[in-house]
Order: structure tokens, then C-alpha cells, then sequence
């Protein structure tokens, strides 16, 4: 009995460890779960993962709300350090493109709520980017 388990296991992490040796998949914005409402192209090479960009952004509720408003915001591309919404909408775009996206919950703070409340749990949000500079 402590074999099979042991066997188990050890087949259990074996199958943890295949999704790592497949080669990663290259994200783009209409493949991912926002859906892209409209945008402008602009000017020069695309956004990549790792890049250091400035953005322009305005987020609204359901109802048409603003509630989240910022300009000249930096970020690296691809790391997480913003809601993966605007990962997702920031991806691929050009220098002065704009890009109006609709988030859904589990691309942005999901269940919880967010800014004592001013974003309700479960909302799906309307997000305009625009891209001011990628270094």
C-alpha cells in the first residue's frame, strides 16, 4: 500500500511538471478573456512583455461611472504589477493607440471589492487605455 502511494506521488508530480515543457504561448490581446471595443493603431512597435510603458487611463463601472482616472502611469508589461486587464489591453499596442476594453471580473479585482467599495464586487469594467511611451 505505501508503494502505490508512493508510485501515485511520484506520477502526480510528474504530470505537475508537463504543462512546464510545453512552450509558452504568446498572449495577445484578442485572445484574451477582455474583449476590445474599439481602438486607434498608432505609431510605431507594438507593446511587448518587459517593456516599460506610460499610459493614460479612465475605468467605469456598468453604469457608465467613472471611478479610477490616471495619466502618465508607468509600469513593466507583463509582470503584474497592474490588473491583468490592462496587461491584456496594453499588449500589442502603438505609441498614441487607444484602446477601449471590457474587463471582466477575474481580469481585474474579482470578488472583492476594490477602493472601500467604489468598485463593486463581480463588476464588469470599461477600461480606456491610451499608450503615451514604451522604453
Amino acid at each position: 500500500m505505501i508503494r502505490s502511494r508512493s508510485l501515485s506521488l511520484a506520477t502526480l508530480g510528474l504530470l505537475l511538471l508537463l504543462p512546464a515543457c510545453r512552450p509558452p504561448e504568446v498572449p495577445t490581446v484578442r485572445s484574451t478573456p477582455v474583449k476590445v471595443v474599439s481602438e486607434t493603431e498608432g505609431v510605431g512597435r507594438p507593446a511587448s512583455s518587459g517593456d516599460l510603458v506610460t499610459i493614460d487611463y479612465r475605468i467605469f463601472l456598468e453604469d457608465g461611472r467613472e471611478v479610477l482616472a490616471g495619466t502618465e502611469y508607468r509600469f513593466i508589461l507583463g509582470t503584474g504589477s497592474v490588473i491583468a486587464g490592462i496587461d491584456d489591453a496594453v499588449l500589442g499596442m502603438r505609441i498614441t493607440g487607444t484602446r477601449k476594453i471590457l474587463c471582466p471580473p477575474h481580469r481585474h479585482w474579482g470578488r472583492g471589492q476594490y477602493g472601500n467599495g467604489a468598485i463593486p464586487a463581480n463588476e464588469t469594467l470599461t477600461i480606456e487605455v491610451e499608450l503615451d511611451s514604451i522604453d
